[in-house]
């Protein structure tokens, strides 16, 4: 075989999963009846997110949008984040779109495929059979989590590094190095420069692996790390190896330099400003309030396409304390999560001889991956190792997120039991060895077929025609409400929103949120908004706190700001906003005013005096 056709050969697998994970997404969504330029997502977060795609479309990168929080300019740098991996995705899409919909629901589908080639490779790392690796590689890209997050948190949705990374903790766990120590060797044979060492072979493929984790998220960043230190440990425990366990501490310390190298551009601005002690205001409680609990991991995914799980997650979600952000693993990750709780429970109960039948090095998978899912499930859990952690103001909250990796796990957990099952049966057939292969192959095959088929029965949600409808409605008001605004009215005008909603992460009003207000910006190309500019600084509070301003004194103070008009945000009023709009009117006199087709924004325009 050549050595072309070799590499084709080994590379097969991974082009099958990619592509049966894109069919999968693109019929199961719909999405060739979907208008591109529409967010598949347009409320709630997603228009944060939005708001980030259309800011690097624009300038290049995320941190400053002058449009933004006007006149002072929107700084995210003030709001510390380490996800520039999907910032420089959303980069490299802007030299094919300027569309920023487009731009979001590219990357969103792409996730999909990529998280199927990733877990593909550790499912093959942990040893389960090609045929059931490329089919539950494609069962965790339909992650219900994957749909749960959406576009609203779409960089969460992007959980394609997590499987790489589980890859190096599961090497810990079972006492392999992440370094190679000894010299690598050239063609030649002769020793490689020592310089070379770290950018070669493993070391390469840990450092790139960090790299990509620390770059992608801070939450899937300390969720591996976490969870690395406890297997380094453990590992430590039972072979006595420093050496390795100096190498699984260099890579969590690799994490964290990663992790600050992202935040830098945060650190330098902190320092040049100083401290918004308004941004990222997080109280320990919400370590347990946004903690899962088990029954929410193995129940039915919400608004399951059959009635009866709908109805029965429906009401847990409702009436069950603590829905936090409703995780679930779906059928096929929860049997194999259940798998693996027997298996931990029988091997602590057998002490360690368990009188399994069977390959040793199956059994002894098993159970590594069982002590990872139950330390992945104590961190995550209400009440669990979390809550110890909030006691001394650790950073994370959102610990429901570890799902992610509880469910990859799972899914491992299925391909080897079913492996074992499909080879168990296949040698009971008369044949070679050649045969016995292709017998194995033949049976494997058909059941991954089936295992994708469920999964996209049960993972996939189930489209909702109204409520896209919907979206694209409200998407083709505001676009159609800012056209006419901006034709009204002067280029680089600015506009004042009311009513003032402090950004990011404050609580409605009245169903309106503060990413709401960001909706006639994102149509925008020659206008200024007040909105959306960073809290806790105080030009944006001053500039906001005008909105509580008596109509007289609020139109002069705006009109010294420059301002040339007033967008009215109707559902954030109890009355729809008519009393702020007469009073203002009964102030400027006739003017030109005119509402979004859907009557949810309304425009004043500021005559000059």
């Amino acid at each position: 075989m050549s050595a072309a056709r070799a590499v084709a050969v080994r590379l097969a697998p991974y082009g099958i999963a990619a592509v049966v994970s894109l069919l999968a997404v693109w019929f199961g969504l719909n999405l060739w009846a979907v208008d591109w330029r529409v967010p598949f997502y347009y409320s709630g977060d997603a228009l944060a997110v939005a708001s980030h795609f259309k800011t690097i479309i624009e300038t290049g990168w995320f941190t400053h949008q002058p449009d933004l929080g006007a006149p002072y300019g929107q700084f995210y740098s003030d709001y510390p984040q380490a996800d520039n991996l999907h910032f420089i995705a959303a980069d490299v899409l802007r030299l094919f779109t300027s569309d920023f919909g487009v731009a979001m629901n590219v990357y969103f589908v792409i996730g999909f495929p990529l998280a199927a080639i990733t877990a593909l490779w550790f499912l093959r790392l942990v040893g389960v059979g090609t045929p059931l690796a490329v089919a539950l590689g494609v069962v965790y890209s339909l992650a219900p989590y994957h749909f749960i997050k959406g576009e609203g948190h779409l960089f969460l949705a992007a959980y394609f590094v997590v499987p790489l990374a589980v890859g190096l903790i599961y090497l810990v766990a079972t006492g392999r190095p992440l370094w190679a120590l000894r010299p690598t060797e050239r063609a030649d044979g002769t020793p490689a420069r020592r310089w070379l060492r770290p950018v070669t072979g493993r070391n390469a493929a840990t450092v790139a692996t960090v790299a990509l984790l620390g770059t992608a998220s801070s939450y899937y960043s300390v969720f591996v790390a976490l969870v690395l230190a406890v297997a380094g440990l453990s590992a430590l425990w039972r072979s006595r190896a420093w050496r390795r366990f100096f190498g699984a501490a260099a890579a969590g310390l690799l994490i964290a330099g990663v992790m600050l190298v992202n935040l830098t551009p945060s650190i330098l601005y902190r320092l040049a400003n100083g401290v918004n002690e308004a941004v990222l205001v997080r109280s320990p409680p919400e370590a347990e309030l946004y903690s899962f609990k088990l029954s929410s991991l193995l129940l039915p995914v919400p608004g399951h396409r059959f009635g009866p799980f709908a109805t029965l997650r429906q009401l847990y979600d409702t009436y069950y304390p603590l829905p936090s952000e409703e995780p679930a693993l779906g059928l096929i990750a929860a049997a194999g999560f259940v798998a693996l709780v027997v298996v931990a429970v029988h091997f602590l109960l057998s002490a360690g001889r368990t009188g399994w039948r069977g390959p040793g090095e199956s059994t002894r998978t098993l159970a590594v991956l069982a002590g990872l899912a139950l330390v992945a499930f104590l961190f995550g859990t209400v009440g669990g190792l979390s809550t110890l952690l909030s006691f001394v103001d650790f950073p994370i909250r959102s610990w429901n997120r570890i799902a992610i990796l509880i469910a990859l796990l799972a899914l491992a957990a299925v391909g080897l039991l079913l492996d074992g099952l499909v080879r168990r049966v296949a040698g009971r057939m008369r044949g070679t060895t050649r045969t016995g292969t292709r017998r194995v192959t033949a049976l494997a095959v058909p059941l991954a077929v089936l295992l994708v088929l469920l999964a996209v029965w049960d993972q996939i949600p189930p489209v909702d025609a109204e409520a896209r409808a919907a979206t694209v409605a409200a998407y083709d008001s505001d676009e159609t409400f800012t056209e006419q605004v901006e034709a009204d009215v002067a280029p680089e005008c600015l506009i004042y929103q009311l009513p003032y909603i402090a950004f990011p992460e404050s609580p409605p009003v009245n169903g309106a949120t503060d990413s709401d207000e960001l909706r006639p910006f994102l149509h925008s190309e020659t206008l200024r908004w007040s909105a959306g500019g960073i809290k806790g600084r105080a030009p944006i509070d001053e500039v906001g706190a005008l909105a509580s301003l008596p109509a007289p004194q609020l139109v002069d103070a705006v009109e010294d700001l420059g301002a040339c008009g007033f967008v009215l945000d109707r559902a954030a009023y109890t009355d729809s906003g008519s009393t702020v709009v007469d009073q203002i009117t009964a102030v400027v006199g006739p003017t030109t005013t005119f509402d979004s087709p859907d009557g949810r924004f309304t425009f004043l325009e500021l005559p000059q005096r």
